[in-house]
């Protein structure tokens, strides 16, 4: 920050340039989306004359192209090439080891000691005064795409149980209702299947609070797998799930479920060295038009 402060004293930098910073930390405090965030970046990079690109690790650790500014027709080589970014993610220092595939010089973006991507300059320029230019983007990516990455967790948070990862009871409730106008408005069929983890109160003995997590966890991740992705599985509770079934009768839930169980009998689940196959207390409800979206779910929770 120091270095930061000094490079602003030096006035190198012109006063154009101070402002399209300035509109940049005003788009962030607007929770602008990211993609005007880099045209502003791009607009501040424009004397550069050199193709550059932003990639960012995603959660998974793998890379992702956020941002070129360049010959579209080099940009898939530069694509083919992104193998390389899995032999430099810890590195924390600037990168000169890949002209080869095109990436002249690679400029980590680091946030809380972290690499959380890279800058990159496709071109081999000699940067002058423009260097404090491109170190300002640098720095300032790396508290963007944190901050970027917080706000998506946080959106997920309200509608996700980070357990899990279904959705969770407060989105599914504000759903059900919707779903349920529609099976009204277009006279579709809906079924609401909910189901518990048969004995989960012994698994929880057997493997402790952090178990009895991981096997809800992998129960969570089952239901999305055997589920469409207009189903909607989700966690109401400690040890209830339920998955809306649109366009699906009674007949067609039942069907569901038995595949759902053939699943859980073929495919065990391992936690702490156990393996087990889960067996499930379920409840299939039709919805009727005599039916309030409340006494709906009621109903179906009655397992």
């Amino acid at each position: 920050m120091e270095y930061l402060k000094q490079i602003l004293k030096s006035n190198k930098i012109e006063m154009g340039n101070v402002k399209e910073i300035t509109d940049i930390f005003e788009m962030l405090g607007n929770q602008q989306e990211l993609k005007n965030i880099f045209k502003k970046i791009n607009k501040y990079l424009e004397n550069l004359e050199a193709e550059y690109s932003v990639w960012e690790y995603n959660r998974d650790k793998d890379i992702q192209l956020l941002m070129f500014n360049g010959d579209k027709d080099k940009k898939e080589g530069y694509l083919n090439n992104q193998h390389i970014f899995s032999k430099v993610q810890k590195n924390k220092k600037p990168l000169a080891d890949f002209e080869a595939e095109g990436f002249n010089l690679m400029l980590p973006i680091i946030s809380r000691e972290e690499v959380v991507g890279y800058f990159c300059l496709h071109q081999n320029i000699e940067l002058g005064d423009k260097w404090l230019n491109v170190y300002l983007i640098v720095q300032l990516l790396g508290f963007t795409l944190k901050y970027y990455e917080m706000i998506d967790l946080m959106k997920e948070m309200s509608v996700v149980d980070v357990i899990t990862g279904l959705y969770n009871y407060r989105h599914f409730r504000l759903q059900i209702d919707l779903e349920v106008e529609k099976a009204k408005r277009f006279k579709k069929s809906l079924t609401l299947a909910t189901m518990k983890v048969k004995d989960f109160d012994e698994i929880n003995k057997k493997l402790g609070f952090e178990g009895g997590e991981q096997v809800l966890k992998l129960f969570g991740s089952t239901l999305k797998k055997i589920s469409r992705k207009t189903d909607m599985p989700s966690r109401l509770n400690d040890e209830m799930f339920a998955i809306l079934l649109y366009e699906t009768d009674l007949q067609g839930a039942q069907k569901y479920i038995q595949r759902l169980e053939k699943y859980l009998s073929e495919v065990p689940i391992v936690v702490q060295g156990y393996s087990f196959s889960l067996q499930l207390e379920h409840n299939l409800v039709e919805y009727s038009k005599l039916m309030s979206s409340e006494e709906f779910l009621e109903e179906a929770k009655k397992i």
